[in-house]
């Protein structure tokens, strides 16, 4: 059951519209995820012979001090019980799911998830161009398979990012053509450039850097720098037909976009410079800039209960869209510091697996420049506090992923599990 729940975490973000646009299922379906998680992380806590999964050890000991931190933090700043549990399950329910996919599935299941990803990008490279082409969708509302809401090409950012990982990696690895990756990342970069995804050029560069230090020198490296060279220029000159001569991509535009002031508008946020302002109007007391509002107190949602007045007075900040800002407000540069060590120490611990020939290679090399891109999206955009954010863990957790009967915890039930799978 708990593997099932495991898989089913990790396939709904990529069907959420889907049921709820075409078969019009509820959108409470969605919460069906954080029910899923729950129950497996209860399963977890009530195994019997438990031991900690040494690979994970640093791991779990910042996803254990981050819990602890914003739990203290907030008996210093409490509000409401509802406020805490909200943003609790919005910024941890990440944390579970990586160690729900690290101890629950197995070298099989990653390998079907892969394959599934593949599927997929054919089916949202197909709806993306009918939404663009013929529906007239176009920026925030261009999301392939995940929709035509306000915000959707951030999800759509999240599927590109992760197939362009893969693609570049497997070639590396002699597991893919030159020609099939070359016409994966053109894709990715056209998908980019329909959605006016300007960021994904500068994420897609830092993902081919990344991928180029952390594998072996090699002839077929060369051809694929210089294919991908072709590639980005093909698909920057696609983004400057679809939205002028003035959208460009330079050394200038880069920078403006690093330093903006704002985001959408004159009154809110900048990506970049959103964490200064902050400090310097919001959380202007020195205890307040360490340890925050309290985790929740900052948070909005659907539900009255949940929906705190901070947010309902700050709304046209447009914090919420920015990672780092909604984590720096509420949890201060203490819980912003915590949360980045976690992709740090996972970097750190999939390089030392990659070290020790532990599992396959390519996943470890697929988490560290992953690890490396989510410290670039938490400060972009808030893609990482969104539903597709499962699909970014898993990938985090790939070269952690058992290939043996030994996980997270061990336990009577695991064991049993591994017997019926091989008949025994």
């Amino acid at each position: 059951m708990c593997q099932a729940l495991a898989l089913y975490i990790f396939i709904t973000p990529f069907l959420l519209n889907f049921l709820q646009d075409f078969l019009h299922i509820p959108g409470l379906v969605k919460y069906t995820v954080d029910a899923a998680w729950f129950v497996v992380f209860v399963c977890m806590l009530f195994m019997k012979e438990q031991f900690v999964y040494k690979k994970i050890l640093p791991i779990l000991a910042v996803i254990l001090a981050y819990v602890a931190y914003v739990l203290v933090a907030y008996l210093f700043n409490y509000q409401s019980v509802f406020y805490f549990l909200w943003g609790l399950r919005n910024n941890a329910r990440y944390l579970v799911a990586f160690l729900v996919f690290v101890y629950f599935l197995d070298k099989d299941d990653v390998a079907l998830c892969l394959r599934s990803i593949d599927m997929l990008f054919v089916v949202h490279i197909v709806v993306t161009f009918v939404q663009f082409f013929f529906l007239g969708y176009k920026w925030d509302y261009l999301g392939g398979i995940f929709g035509v809401q306000l915000g959707c090409n951030g999800h759509s950012m999240i599927l590109i990012t992760i197939v362009s990982i893969k693609s570049l990696l497997m070639y590396m690895h002699d597991r893919e053509k030159l020609v099939t990756c070359l016409a994966k990342c053109c894709a990715c970069l056209i998908i980019a450039a329909m959605a006016e995804l300007k960021f994904f050029f500068i994420l897609f560069l830092i993902i081919l850097l990344v991928a180029a230090l952390v594998t072996r020198f090699s002839v077929k490296k060369v051809l694929l720098i210089v294919g991908v060279s072709l590639v980005v220029f093909v698909a920057g000159n696609v983004f400057i037909a679809i939205w002028g001569g003035d959208s460009a991509l330079s050394i200038d535009r880069i920078v403006q976009l690093v330093t903006s002031e704002s985001y959408s508008s004159t009154k809110d946020l900048g990506r970049f410079t959103a964490i200064p302002i902050i400090s310097h109007t919001i959380l202007v007391d020195m205890p307040y800039k360490l340890f925050g509002l309290g985790l929740g107190n900052c948070d909005t949602s659907s539900f009255a209960v949940c929906n705190t007045p901070f947010y309902q007075s700050h709304a046209y900040l447009n914090y919420d869209w920015l990672s780092s800002a909604f984590s720096f407000i509420e949890t201060g540069y203490v819980g912003l510091g915590l949360f980045l060590l976690f992709f740090c120490v996972v970097l750190v611990c999939a390089i030392r697996v990659k070290r020790r020939n532990e599992g396959d290679e390519m996943y470890s090399e697929m988490s560290i420049v992953m690890s490396v891109v989510c410290v670039a999206l938490f400060f972009y955009n808030s893609s990482l506090r969104t539903d597709i954010g499962y699909v970014v863990y898993f990938v985090l957790a790939l070269p952690f992923i058992s290939t043996s009967s030994e996980g997270l915890f061990h336990s009577v039930w695991k064991t049993k599990q591994v017997y019926a799978r091989h008949g025994d």
